[in-house]
């Protein structure tokens, strides 16, 4: 017998009985198990829910799900929704998280309420997931779907189970479901952002091989560089190089623009949720220009004070997205800050990407904060002598402070 049949009868004593399961299911190997498994050895039925949030063949995983026999196979492109609800907002908070783009956290809760309406819409009181004991992403679908219904069961059959990968083969391989070739690395991709881990990228001693490199192209092969132009309105980009396009459309273009010129490959150690560290590489070629051109925008638009404020509430955000919290009552009011002040970023903004580099070439907006009058050398349309009395006030509480800290040392001297 196989292993994964013992550690299935050694958890079912604690499982919540099951009458109908929603599955998430991407159409690879670990789901693909998962659904032939509920249904055969559960006696469960399934209904399986998959998202186009990149590029999936959404007809052809239909086809395999309901040649698993599951009673249903719901396929959906969300690829606008994603684009309009998530990605806006993550742009609006110049999202980021140790210095990359959050693509894969981005859309774990889009997956997990769209799991929570089809399971209640199909009578499913359980939802079944593909994620690992080790990872974030049963973290963000499991808080985010309590959230949503707290009664609705929710199983991760590779953790719960501790199911390996060959164990999964040999199970595919008995029960006639197709294994597809894997690829050499673990990959989720959508169209922010795509990430790689596993294999050779796990021996951090080693530099990264350039399968890795999808999205983006090595520096080595990039030419000469493009400059692009950006329009937002709202916060949000609305223009490429002058022409208008939704925003799905505009990130899709983005990302062979910057990718073909370097830009966005993100190759870092990263701090996980559930405290282990992990080597992963990120591609965000669209996500990388549109943030950072975005930033810049803002840096034109919005005052000291303003720019304080919102970035200690765009790491709030960065880090409650990352940990899974899209539901915590405070993302509401930070969402609205983020929308609040985003009114304000207007403009055209004129960039050269190369080589990896994003330089900004020039920069405009009518809600523009800079004066060339006041801080340009070349007139006197600022009062010099108003300095000096500012620095009499100015300096007082610094150096009334270092004073008293000298005669104290005096004293103990």
């Amino acid at each position: 017998m196989l292993n994964i049949y013992k550690k299935y009868h050694i958890y079912r004593k604690y499982l919540i009985p099951m009458d109908k399961v929603l599955l998430l299911y991407s159409g690879g190997l670990d789901t693909s198990v998962m659904a032939k498994w509920i249904q055969k050895e559960m006696k469960k039925e399934v209904v399986t829910l998959t998202l186009n949030i990149g590029n999936s063949n959404l007809q052809k995983i239909k086809e395999k799900a309901l040649g698993l026999g599951v009673s249903d196979a719901i396929v959906l492109d969300v690829k606008n929704e994603f684009s309009e609800k998530y990605i806006a907002k993550e742009i609006y908070a110049d999202g980021m998280y140790e210095g990359y783009p959050l693509s894969t956290a981005i859309a774990r809760p889009l997956m997990a309420e769209k799991a929570v309406l089809y399971a209640e819409e199909y009578g499913c009181n359980t939802i079944a997931h593909g994620s690992t004991g080790k990872g974030n992403d049963q973290v963000r679908f499991e808080v985010t779907m309590k959230a949503l219904n707290e009664d609705i069961n929710v199983i991760a059959p590779v953790r719960d189970w501790n199911m390996n990968r060959p164990d999964e083969i040999k199970y595919a391989k008995a029960n006639g479901i197709d294994i597809p070739m894997g690829g050499k690395y673990s990959v989720d991709e959508n169209i922010w952002g795509r990430s790689v881990e596993g294999s050779s990228i796990e021996t951090v001693s080693n530099p990264l091989e350039y399968d890795v490199y999808e999205w983006v192209k090595p520096l080595e092969e990039t030419g000469n560089g493009d400059i692009i132009d950006i329009e937002f309105k709202n916060g949000v980009p609305v223009s490429l190089n002058g022409k208008q396009y939704a925003l799905k459309e505009l990130v899709e273009k983005l990302n062979v623009i910057a990718g073909n010129n370097g830009i966005g490959l993100i190759n870092h150690m990263e701090d996980r949720v559930t405290g282990i560290k992990s080597h992963e590489v990120y591609e965000v070629p669209g996500a990388m220009a549109i943030i950072q051109a975005h930033k810049m925008m803002e840096s034109l638009t919005l005052n000291k004070s303003e720019l304080d404020i919102k970035n200690y509430m765009d790491n709030q955000w960065s880090n409650f997205v990352y940990n899974g919290l899209w539901y915590d009552p405070v993302m509401e009011h930070i969402n609205q800050f983020e929308s609040s002040i985003n009114k304000y970023v207007n403009g055209n903004i004129k960039l050269k990407l190369y080589k990896g580099n994003i330089v900004m070439q020039s920069i405009e907006s009518e809600n523009s904060i800079y004066n060339y009058d006041k801080i340009s050398y070349d007139n006197s349309n600022f009062n010099q002598d108003s300095a000096k009395g500012f620095i009499d006030i100015y300096k007082n509480n610094t150096v009334y402070a270092s004073n008293a800290r000298k005669e104290k040392i005096k004293l103990i001297q």
